[in-house]
Order: C-alpha cells, then structure tokens, then sequence
C-alpha cells in the first residue's frame, strides 16, 4: 500500500472516531495534530517552508480557539485553515487566494477523483503483476476482517457466557449513519491529501508579476493624460477629506456628542457603509494609475504625495469613526453588528497601509490583492482564539444597569455566556429585572412580553443539556465553565 494510502486510511479513521455523533471541542484539536503529522511523515522538508508553517500555526491557533470556546467562528477558521495547510503542503508558490480555491475544489470533486484516480491505478496495477498482487493481499485481509466482525456478532448471540466475556468490545457503533458519515469524512481526506489544481489557472497565477513595469512607448501619451486626471482627482478628494475630517474632530473630539439631529445608527453603521465603499472605489482608482511604473513621468511624485495624503487623511477618518461607535456601545450596548463595525474598520486600515506599501515599492496590483487575502486569512485565525459571547455578555452586564440590559440579545446568544447569565441571578439588583423582560429590538413587545429572566434562563439551560455530550471528544473549556456553574 502506497504511503498516501496508508496516510489516507489513518485520516479516516481519525476522522470517524474523533467526529462521529460528536460536539466540537478537543477532537479538532488533536485532529489538527494527527493532520499537520501525516503532512510532516509524508514530507519533512515542509518545515522548512515559512508558508506552510504559517498556515499550520493558523490551523493550531483555531483549534485550540475550538477547544476554549467551540465558537462557530473558530470552526470557519480552522477549516480555511486546513485548506490552506494542504494546498501549501504540495505547492508553495501558490498564493492564498488560489490555495483555498484549490483546496476547497479538491474537497468538493473528490468523489469524482476517486474514480478516475481508481482506474487510472487499475491500469497500472495490471501492467505490474506484483503490485496486482499486493493490491489483492489488502483485499483479502479486509474481508477477512468483516467475516471475523460478523462471526462475532453469530457468536456473542449464540452464547450469553461468550457475549458476557466480551462485552467490552463494543461494534455498535457500526450502522448506516456510521459508514454515511465515514464516507463523507473518506471524501474531505481524499481531497486534503490528493491535491487536485486547475492546470489553466495556476499556470495563469503563476504568469502574473508583482513589480510594475513602465508603459510601452505608445502608451506614455495617454497615460501623461490619466496621470494628469489623477492628480486632479485627488487633490479634490484630499481637499473634501480636510473638511469632513475637520467636523469629524470638532464635533466628536473637541465636543465629544452628536450633532444635533443625527441618530447613533446614522452616525455609525451607515456612515460605514459609504466610507468602505469611498475607500473601495477611490483604492479602485489607485490599482487602475499604479498598474505602470512611471516614476520617470512628470507629476508622479507629486500624484505619489496626493495618494499618500489621502491614504493618511482616511486613516484619522477611520479612527473617528472607530471613536463614534464607541459613544454608542457606551451609550447603548455592545452587539455583535458594532464589534463587526470595529473589524471592518480594522480591515479597512490594513488595506490602506497595504495600498501605501504597494505605492512606494511600485508593486503590481495582483501584490495588493493577495496581500489583503492573507491579512483576512491570519485576522480569521487570530479573532477565533476569542470568545465573543462571553466578552459581549461581560461588557454590556459591566457597563450599563441591569435594567438598561438587552437580555433578550444576550440570551439569543451561544450557550457560551450561561455563566455569566446565571450569575446575574445572583446580583442584589435582580429583583429589579425578575419580571417580564424587555425587548429592545422591539420597542412594543414590554407590554405584551410574558417571559421572565428565569424562564428563559430554565429554556437556554434545558437546550443545552439536550445537545450536551459527555465524551472525552468533545471536551472543551466552555462546557467546564458551563457544567461548573450549574452544579454550584
């Protein structure tokens, strides 16, 4: 048996025992372990590709996200994080973008690549006698082992006294749900370990340049004319970013409120929206005049400043706009919608500082876009390692009265947070709030809401422990936390 295939049948098997009928907890972890092993056995040189080592600390960083908190975000991570690792581990020019492309193509047509892939080694088998051979030995020892299974279960029901002596091994786990689930888990390693790619594509990727170039000779015309046009534009957008900046510090920084008539929600979540999308499209801009090196043209260093001054004039734009939804996290509470607000400003930062890196360097605009893909990747990883729920839950419980607390919101949250929630119970303000409960996202439930704080405490509990599993796979910290709170 060839060593991918002896690689292929372990994953399997880690992979069915570690998930079948589980929770996620620390079987991703240890599966990450096995997985990142199996890579390593089957090419020690990897250890010396900082690429791939990254993507193994992505996976490695997620897992163990899993195992403190079993958030769905940590589990969105770590399966980039796999996909990534495996494309990686057989090409590593690949960029990140085209990597999880790959992989995730590799995953999904694995069932049809079993087949051919089947055939072609059929062939080949047939050409060489003793490989025929060996092949045929595996077949043989593999219905030796379901006879042996079958004969006994015939035993272990023929006799009580052999079935009590035996009845530490345990077969039933084999049913249909079982080998359904084992073959999808055959599929998802078959296509980590047999990496497939698009020959087209890659050969394309691989083509495109990361430094600019300087225009032909029959484009330097036109393009003294977009230069022209670009810093035309930019000096406007420099000269409109001066103004809104100059509110935006007067009003938030100087005066620290609204101004009159603007809602937080105005102010915030659709002033977000149009700033991510002004700095698309003026970065859209940017990528079409860089896509040439004319450092020797007339206007270019003065078109390189107006960029770096725009550049510098949207980052004070995002810092006040990072300072206005944090007026309304103190003023209401802390939702998911404002922490997402914070990382598209993150995001948005780094693509700028990006943007800046590739305009001074005079790097291609396929430089920008698979640079952006990997902080979006390692940002993934490194946001998964936190429990959003419980740091939500703690910061609204800490920073605002229990009556102007949308328990409804944190109640709708994973059951992460039932520590925290159940030990509101115990606060001496409780009784203010033991009563029907309001629901701030809809102002007119109060006075129709019946439910109370424990009723729904009793509900997220009893929720829980239905979906609770007490296997050593799916420990992790957050059910020790949870498990703890409710024995106390």
């Amino acid at each position: 048996m060839k060593s991918n295939d002896r690689l292929l049948a372990a994953g399997t098997a880690a992979y069915s025992y570690l998930f079948y009928e589980q929770n996620a907890g620390i079987n991703f972890l240890i599966f990450n372990l096995v997985f990142i092993s199996m890579l390593l056995y089957r090419d020690k040189n990897l250890l010396q590709n900082k690429t791939w080592l990254l993507a193994a600390g992505m996976c490695l960083l997620s897992a163990t996200g899993i195992v403190l908190h079993s958030s769905a975000l940590a589990m969105i991570a770590n399966v980039f994080g796999l996909l990534l690792l495996s494309s990686y581990s057989f090409n590593r020019a690949t960029s990140s973008v085209f990597s999880f492309l790959f992989s995730f193509y590799s995953v999904v047509s694995s069932f049809i690549y079993v087949i051919i892939d089947a055939s072609k080694r059929s062939v080949k088998n047939s050409e060489k006698e003793d490989r025929g051979h060996s092949q045929y030995k595996y077949f043989i020892l593999f219905v030796v082992c379901l006879l042996c299974i079958l004969f006994f279960a015939l035993y272990r029901k023929a006799n009580p006294l052999f079935a009590e002596n035996t009845q530490w091994v345990n077969f039933n786990f084999i049913s249909f749900t079982w080998l359904l689930f084992s073959g999808i888990g055959f599929l998802a390693v078959y296509g980590l370990f047999y990496h497939k790619t698009l020959p087209q594509v890659d050969a394309w990727e691989n083509g495109i340049r990361l430094k600019n170039v300087s225009p032909e000779e029959p484009e330097k015309n036109s393009f003294k004319s977009e230069l022209s046009a670009g810093v035309l534009l930019f000096t406007f957008l420099n000269l409109m970013l001066v103004i809104l900046n100059a509110g935006d510090i007067n009003s938030i920084w100087f005066k620290g409120s609204l101004p009159k008539g603007v809602s937080h929600s105005d102010f915030v979540h659709n002033g977000v929206s149009m700033i991510i999308f002004s700095i698309l499209i003026a970065t859209g801009l940017i990528m079409f005049l860089y896509r040439y090196n004319f450092a020797a043209l007339k206007n270019s260093k003065l078109l390189k400043l107006l960029v770096y001054a725009w550049i510098a004039q949207n980052l004070l734009m995002l810092f006040s706009t990072a300072c206005r939804n944090q007026i309304y996290i103190q003023d209401y509470n802390l939702t998911y919608k404002r922490v997402g607000v914070y990382v598209w400003l993150f995001l948005a930062m780094m693509g700028l500082v990006v943007t800046a890196i590739k305009v001074k360097q005079d790097q291609s605009n396929w430089y920008l876009i698979r640079s952006n893909f990997n902080v979006w990747f390692f940002f993934l990883a490194f946001s998964s390692i936190l429990n959003w729920d419980v740091l939500i839950t703690r910061h609204n419980l800490s920073n605002q009265p229990l009556t102007k607390v949308d328990f409804h919101y944190l109640f709708s949250l994973s059951d992460a947070n039932i520590p925290e929630l159940l030990a509101v119970t115990k606060d001496k303000d409780f009784h203010l709030i033991n009563g029907r409960l309001r629901d701030y996202s809809r102002p007119s439930s109060y006075t129709n809401n019946t439910k109370t704080y424990r009723t729904m405490m009793k509900t997220k509990i009893k929720y829980y422990l239905k979906e609770y599993k007490a296997d050593w796979q799916s420990w992790d910290f957050r059910d020790k936390h949870i498990i703890e709170s409710l024995v106390k």
